[in-house]
């Protein structure tokens, strides 16, 4: 008998249907050993963690146990990142002692259907030392920092408070944030539209000033402007430019844009999106839904091009593009996208069906051809302005609707498209003048504040949805509407950080930890040389307060 050891038990329903005979199937529920939760849990002289078995894994591991003397195989199938490789290492670590000669196998699920399973299969592995110390790494500075500089701040604010690696940076930018709000100061400026007419035609043109659209803080001298200038004057079309402007698909969706989209079309919190996005992965819907690549196999670009032939038709398969990775991205698998392009929807409740039909719609619209659209710009001139100064109208038309086709609402055009002859004299007819005024930035969203970590390298897409809970159970952050505010006691622990623990409040520095993260799993750092001089930085730090 083989066992086939997963962490989530609704994958179990979906693998008995693949892998019919000779399988035992049972579930760990997540991690089985971890530091403890009272204390800790590292020796601060050699680093060497304490880890426990949790107590609601006895029952799980007794059960694993029983089970010993049947099999000859063990799969170790928990999750492909690096919460899973640990869970794996740890199955092995206790189940290898019970039985030294135990065959043990590590597979990585990347979609739980019968291509996904049997891929898997063909392809095992050995648990991967080298990202089980990744993970150790980062749960030791997690734990490190965590419970070290959070007695510091309870005892300063007295009450019970928390930092933490990357929650505490999260902070800052979201107090940051609104700091910039409140210093912001509006600027208004205006500029000037001016309605052209000919016998048929009435368009409108704004004024230009050596090719960029003429802005001004005096609206007299504007209105002036058009008294003496434009006011009665005829003008010549000098200029007429064509061009075909391409506008790419979407890229297929990872873990931070599909938090985003799944908010902003949908309405779900990122928690939530985790959560059906979970439950569609362990139905063999869609791909593992914790990922920072876009990256496409090529077995499901080419199905994705026999979909997109069949249903829209040759040209509108898209030719392939080059995306470049950032250097923060890991890559271990592909973006999410539904195992099978041509399922259409899934027996699941209405939350699970929309956030299924958007990665699916995404995914499709991400390997179809550019939309393609026709953009024509006219220049007009007339003696009384001067050869700095012109008249501008620029009119776009879709030409192509390349992946636009599956986005139906957004063909709709904006406005005529005009069609006029270079030389012909057109008249003034009236000016109005435009009001610009600067805007605030916008206070974070919970995915945009995700898609800004994203983007500084700090942060995994494993802990991303969860890290607002803590934010909110502290009540260093409220919501207001959809977007994030610091509380009076949020700034004040943030401002408490950033002086007493600098280098922790870093941006570059915790974006570089994540990169040491990746030297481990690389073999370029070890576990010792990351965590033993960040020790000493907060030694530093705590012996000063």
């Amino acid at each position: 008998m083989i066992l086939f050891i997963v962490e989530s038990p609704f994958k179990i329903k979906t693998l008995r249907k693949i892998l019919k005979n000779g399988f035992i199937f049972r579930a760990t529920f997540g991690h089985i050993k971890d530091l403890p939760g009272k204390k800790l849990g590292i020796d601060l002289q050699t680093f060497t963690p304490s880890f426990y078995i949790l107590p609601k894994k006895r029952k799980v591991l007794s059960e694993l146990k029983r089970l010993i003397p049947k099999v000859n195989l063990i799969y170790l199938a928990t999750d492909p990142d690096r919460e899973g490789e640990a869970i794996a290492y740890h199955l092995y670590e206790y189940l290898s002692k019970i039985n030294p000669k135990l065959n043990f196998k590590r597979i990585d699920l990347i979609e739980i259907t019968e291509f996904g399973v049997k891929n898997a299969l063909s392809y095992p592995r050995e648990i991967n030392f080298n990202l089980y110390q990744s993970w150790l790494t980062r749960r030791v500075l997690d734990r490190l920092i965590g419970y070290l500089i959070s007695p510091c701040l309870s005892k300063i604010f007295k009450k019970t408070l928390s930092a933490g690696r990357v929650q505490s940076i999260a902070l800052r930018l979201i107090v940051e944030k609104e700091i910039e709000i409140e210093n912001f100061i509006p600027e208004i400026t205006y500029s000037l539209e001016v309605m052209l007419k000919s016998d048929s035609i009435i368009f409108s043109t704004e004024l230009y000033h050596k090719n960029r659209l003429f802005k001004t803080k005096s609206l007299e001298d504007l209105i002036k402007f058009c008294e003496e200038k434009l006011k009665g004057q005829k003008f010549i079309l000098k200029e007429v430019k064509e061009k075909i402007e391409k506008t790419p698909p979407p890229l297929p969706l990872k873990t931070t844009s599909m938090i985003e989209l799944a908010q902003k079309m949908l309405g779900y919190e990122p928690k939530e999106t985790m959560k059906y996005a979970q439950i569609l992965y362990e139905n063999g819907y869609i791909t593992y839904m914790r990922t920072d690549s876009v990256r496409v196999s090529e077995y499901a670009k080419k199905r994705a091009k026999e979909f997109i032939k069949i249903y829209f038709g040759e040209k509108y398969i898209g030719r392939g593009r080059r995306i470049k990775q950032t250097k923060f991205v890991q890559d271990a698998h592909e973006c999410i996208r539904p195992t099978d392009i041509y399922r259409e929807s899934v027996p699941l409740s209405s939350k699970e069906k929309n956030l299924y039909h958007l990665i699916r719609l995404f995914f499709i619209a991400s390997q179809m051809a550019p939309a393609e659209y026709l953009v024509r710009r006219y220049t007009f001139i007339n003696k009384n302005l001067g050869k700095d100064y012109s008249l501008k109208t620029t009119c776009k038309k879709l030409f192509f609707d390349g992946f636009l086709k599956i986005f139906s609402e957004d063909k709709k055009e904006d406005q005529i498209f005009l069609d006029l002859t270079k030389g012909e004299i057109y008249d003034f007819l009236e000016c109005k003048t435009k009001k610009h005024i600067t805007t605030p930035p916008s206070r974070y969203t919970p995915s945009s504040l995700i898609r800004k970590l994203e983007s500084l390298g700090i942060g995994r897409p494993s802990t991303y949805a969860t890290l607002l809970d803590i934010l909110y159970r502290r009540n260093y952050v409220v919501r207001e509407n959809r977007f994030l505010k610091p509380t009076e006691l949020g700034k004040q622990v943030c401002q408490f950080l950033v002086e007493k623990f600098p280098k922790f409040m870093d941006y570059k520095f915790t974006a570089e930890m994540e990169e040491d993260l990746e030297k481990v799993v690389n073999q370029e750092k070890t576990y010792l040389e990351i965590v033993k001089p960040t020790y000493e930085v907060l030694k530093e730090y705590l012996n000063r307060i």
